[in-house]
């Protein structure tokens, strides 16, 4: 009798999205939506228009917080 030969798969590792919302751009930099929305509105922070909603760039937030960090 012959054993078959299990492969192993490595489990799936969660991609995560680039671009995110304004909800996941405030828990991604701790904060409220009206603030991410005030940045914005001030030109202190870039964001992308998708039809009707506003996305933001992960590198444009690490930009940001090495901004604050170096006005800090």
């Amino acid at each position: 009798m012959q054993s078959k030969k299990v492969t192993e798969i490595a489990p799936a590792t969660a991609v995560q999205p680039r671009m995110l919302t304004v909800k996941d751009a405030a828990v991604y930099l701790g904060t409220t939506v009206w603030q991410i929305r005030t940045l914005v509105w001030s030109k202190r922070l870039a964001a992308v228009r998708l039809g009707h909603r506003q996305v933001f760039d992960r590198c444009d937030l690490d930009s940001f917080i090495e901004k604050l960090k170096k006005a800090a």
